[in-house]
C-alpha cells in the first residue's frame, strides 16, 4: 500500500489536532511534524513552538528535551505493549536541572525532538503518534523555586504518519547537512547533528561515524552508531575501545553493553575477561555484557558468582542469569527463590518472569515480599514443561501469561 493511496484514507492524514490545550491567553503553544510521509531511515522530528502573545515578559521552565526533564510525553504505536512486558523497566526516579526560557511579549521559542531516537520507526508502515508537552510558567520576576511548583501549560496532539521502503542513497542529500553540522563551532549543532547520524546509523555514512569518536561531543553518539551499523568494522572499533581503556571510562563501559547486543561471539572472550577483571562491588554491567553475549557458554561464570561467598557477585550472578537465555538458569533460578536472602530471592523472581514470560502474580508486578511463597507454583510449573516450556533470551521481548 502506497502512500499516495493512503492519503485518501483516514489514517494517512496528517491529524496534527489538539486534543487540549490548558495555555493561556498570554502564551500559546503548538506541537507539529514537518510532514506526513517519510523514508525509513530519515529523521523524523517533532517540533514545539511557544509564543508569548502577551503584553509582558514570561519565564518558562525548561529542562533537557530528550530526558523527562523536557516535559514531553510522547507515544508511538511500534512502542512495546502497554501490557506488562517481559523487557519493562522497572521504573526511574532522578531530579532535574532546570532552566527557564525568558519570552519577551511577541517572542517564539523553538524546540524540536528527534522521535527517531528514542521509537521504533524502522520499518514502513503507518505510524500513530500522541505527543504532549508541559512547561510550568510565570513572570518574568518569579523566582524558578516559585515557578516550578506553579502554573502549568500543556499542549497536546495526535499525528498519524506513513514510513515507506526506499533506496537508502536517496537519503544522502537529507544528511549532508548534518553531515556538516558536526563542524560547527556551536556544540549544540554539532550534538544534535551527531544525535541523528548515529541514531539512524545510515552504511554510507560509516566513516564519518568512525571519525565522530575523535570528539568528545560527539562520542557518544558515535558509539550508538557503531551499535546500529554492527558491521565488521564497527564491532571492531568498539572491541579496540575495550581493549586500549585499562580503567573506566565511558565509551568502554558503553562499548561493553553494544557488543554484548551485536551478537557476535567472537567478543564472548573479551567480555568475560573484562568481567573477571573487575572488583565485584563494581562487576554488574560487566557481568551482564558477558552474559547476555555469551548466553549458554556464560553459564558456568555466571553460576560460579551465584556460589560465591561475596553478596555482590552473588547478585550478579542472579541477575545475569536471566540474560544468558539457557533452559539451565531455569531450575537455579526456582531454587534461588528459597534464598533467606529475600533481595536475592526477588531477583530470581525477576529472572524467572524475563526467561519465561509467565507470572505467578494477578497484577504487573515482579516479585512478592516472600518470594519463597512462588516456589510451589514455579516448580510444579517446571516439572510439567521442563522439556517443551519456552525459554526467551533478553531480546525476545513478549506480553507475560499467566503461570499454568
Amino acid at each position: 500500500m502506497h502512500a499516495s493511496t493512503l492519503k485518501h484514507g483516514v489514517f494517512a492524514v496528517l491529524l496534527g489536532f489538539f486534543l487540549t490545550s490548558t495555555a493561556s491567553a498570554q502564551l500559546e503553544s503548538r506541537l507539529y511534524l514537518d510532514k506526513d510521509e517519510y523514508q525509513v531511515g530519515e529523521p523524523v522530528y517533532l517540533g514545539f513552538d511557544l509564543t508569548n502573545n502577551g503584553t509582558e515578559p514570561m519565564q518558562v521552565i525548561t529542562g533537557n528535551s530528550y530526558s523527562f526533564c523536557g516535559g514531553y510525553q510522547i507515544e508511538i504505536s511500534s512502542d512495546p505493549s502497554a501490557d506488562l512486558s517481559s523487557c519493562s523497566t522497572l521504573g526511574f526516579g532522578g531530579s532535574c536541572a532546570s532552566g527557564a526560557w525568558a519570552i519577551a511579549p511577541g517572542e517564539t521559542r523553538h524546540d524540536k525532538v528527534l522521535l527517531n531516537f528514542e521509537h521504533d520507526l524502522s520499518k514502513a508502515g503507518i505510524y500513530s503518534v500522541r505527543a504532549s508537552r508541559t512547561l510550568n510558567y510565570g513572570s518574568a520576576a518569579a523566582d524558578l523555586a516559585d515557578l516550578s511548583s506553579g502554573v502549568q501549560l500543556k499542549t497536546e496532539s495526535l499525528f498519524h504518519i506513513v514510513v515507506e521502503d526506499g533506496n537508502p542513497e536517496n537519503l544522502i542529500g537529507t544528511f549532508q547537512p548534518y553531515v556538516a553540522d558536526l563542524q560547527s563551532k556551536d556544540e549544540e549543532r554539532q550534538r544534535e547533528a551527531a544525535r541523528v547520524i548515529g541514531t539512524l546509523a545510515p552504511p554510507f555514512l560509516e566513516d564519518t561515524i568512525l571519525s565522530m569518536l575523535d570528539s568528545p561531543v560527539t562520542r557518544p553518539f558515535a558509539l550508538t552508531g557503531l551499535r546500529h551499523l554492527n558491521t565488521s568494522r564497527s564491532r571492531e572499533a568498539l572491541a579496540k575501545i575495550v581493549q586500549d581503556t585499562s580503567g573506566y571510562s565511558y565509551a568502554k563501559e558503553q562499548a561493553i553493553k553494544y557488543l554484548s547486543e551485536m551478537e557476535d561471539k567472537k567478543y564472548f572472550p573479551l567480555l568475560l575477561d573484562e568481567a573477571q577483571k573487575q572488583e565485584p562491588n563494581q562487576a554488574r554491567d560487566y557481568v551482564l555484557a558477558a552474559a547476555q553475549l555469551g548466553g549458554e557458554n556464560a553459564m558456568p561464570y555466571v553460576v560460579s558468582l551465584v556460589s560465591s561467598s561475596d553478596a555482590f557477585s552473588r547478585a550478579n550472578g542472579v541477575m545475569a542469569l536471566p540474560l544468558t537465555g539457557s533452559r539451565r538458569a531455569v531450575p537455579v533460578l526456582i531454587d534461588l527463590l528459597l534464598s533467606l536472602d529475600v533481595d536475592l530471592a526477588r531477583l530470581a523472581s525477576i529472572g524467572l518472569i524475563r526467561l519465561s514470560h509467565r507470572s505467578p502474580f494477578e497484577t504487573a508486578q515482579w516479585f512478592s515480599n516472600s518470594p519463597s511463597n512462588e516456589y510451589a507454583n514455579w516448580i510444579g510449573w517446571w516439572r510439567l514443561r521442563v522439556d517443551d516450556a519456552p525459554i526467551y533470551g533478553p531480546n525476545q521481548c513478549g506480553k507475560i501469561e499467566p503461570l499454568r
